[in-house]
């Protein structure tokens, strides 16, 4: 009896090797489901990344999202053309925010000039002040300077003081002349490098602007076509269920944002208008911005420290000046605007239909901004309420079937 052929011995080897043996790493389920997760990581890392162009486009998407009702109504009402509605739309956000904005922008930086010509005012009465010698010279010097705030104190200081302490203060100027000069020196360098940085980031907000103007033009006009474009991705075998789960997602975030949009554009006006009456400098640029934090409840609270050392900074004259007033105005600004959100504007605009409590949307907004940054809260909040919904509506069900003994496995997954 003769032996068999090598190649069949090969062959016979070959059988019996397992059949996962023979795969690649990447036609294996688990290694598949892992690279998908990586894959979603790295489309949020790279958005983030690339954040002059992914905020636009997603703030584009959600004006379109936010606007498509208008936009229906415009052009079912007045039978106009859709691109005729979309460019509508968009001369009224211009004219009706862009410019009001543009405006208010224009007055924080007139104030913001103004404060920077009070330190250098200063700056250059302490350059002047080193050729000062005695007592004298010093009253005298102090009493002809109109700078305020620091040079006010220390003449009121001098002014008030006995006569050892006086000396003692004059002694000190004096005696750290230059180091009071390059320190205000230093500061002046530092205000002339705010300036610029923040000239920068007006570009770069303009460019930003422009390019969300172009986005939301073209993606309001195809939104029909975004829509359907959308739907052919679904799998036709649970088509109805992610149809029914998306139509809850729409009502909670819709409601959501165009609700906050709302009460964040009144909320801008009330804290501009309120910071320019107690005197807060740059009154028109803490007031949108505190405004925008907003968004997230109870956020703007980050404002009331902002505004405090601002006034302090100022340093107003008469009643504006006594610490009473620089603490407690901002603060009772911000808790009178934040009286109006929880009991006027929520209530009126918003109502409760949302779903979406504070701790959750507290919690998710500074989780996508420490992950993502701006990118991360535009995506936070539609994000934890679609997983909110999801949690609801598909895994709490499987998980008390599990819980009651109905069910195998508490996961909502097909085997």
């Amino acid at each position: 009896m003769t032996n068999p052929p090598k190649k069949t011995q090969s062959n016979s080897a070959k059988t019996d090797t397992p059949d996962w043996f023979r795969l690649h790493l990447w036609q294996m389920q688990p290694v598949r489901d892992v690279l998908l997760a990586l894959g979603v990581f790295a489309i949020f890392l790279i958005g983030q990344k690339i954040s002059v162009v992914t905020v636009p486009l997603l703030i584009a998407l959600l004006l379109a999202y936010l606007f498509e009702p208008v936009i229906v109504w415009l052009v079912n009402t007045m039978n106009i053309a859709r691109r005729t509605a979309v460019v509508g739309i968009i001369a009224g956000l211009i004219g009706l925010v862009a410019i009001p904005s543009a405006i208010g922008l224009s007055l924080g930086i007139g104030q913001a000039v103004l404060f920077g010509q009070e330190i250098k005012a200063n700056i250059i009465a302490v350059q002047d002040a080193q050729g000062i010698d005695d007592l004298d010279e010093a009253h005298t010097f102090l009493e002809n300077r109109d700078s305020g705030g620091a040079w006010i104190t220390i003449h009121d200081s001098i002014r008030n003081a006995d006569p050892e302490s006086a000396a003692a203060i004059n002694n000190w100027l004096i005696e750290n002349k230059d180091q009071v000069a390059q320190t205000a020196a230093s500061v002046g360098i530092g205000t002339a490098n705010r300036v610029l940085g923040f000239l920068g980031a007006i570009f770069g907000l303009g460019f930003m602007g422009f390019l969300t103007v172009f986005f939301f033009f073209f993606v309001a006009t195809e939104w029909v076509g975004v829509k359907g474009f959308g739907a052919e991705l679904l799998p036709d075998k649970n088509r109805d269920r992610i149809l029914e789960l998306l139509g809850k997602f729409d009502a909670v975030i819709s409601g959501f944002i165009r609700g906050r949009l709302t009460i964040a554009f009144l909320q801008a006006i009330v804290f501009s208008i309120g910071f320019y009456l107690i005197g807060v400098p740059g009154a028109f640029i803490l007031g949108p911005a505190v405004a925008v934090l907003s968004i997230v409840p109870y956020l703007a609270l980050i404002g009331v420290p902002i505004a405090v050392v601002l006034l302090w900074l100022e340093a107003h004259g008469g009643l504006r000046g006594q610490w009473y007033w620089v603490v407690g105005a901002p603060t009772i600004l911000y808790f009178l605007g934040q009286a109006l959100d929880d009991y006027v504007w929520t209530p009126l605009i918003q109502g409760k239909s949302t779903g979406m409590d504070t701790p959750t949307i507290l919690f998710a907004s500074l989780a996508g901004g420490a992950l993502f940054g701006v990118f991360g809260l535009l995506i936070a909040i539609p994000i934890a309420a679609c997983v909110k919904i999801l949690i609801q509506e598909v895994f709490w069900p499987k998980f008390n079937d599990w819980a009651e003994g109905r069910a195998a496995d508490p996961l909502p997954i097909d085997n």
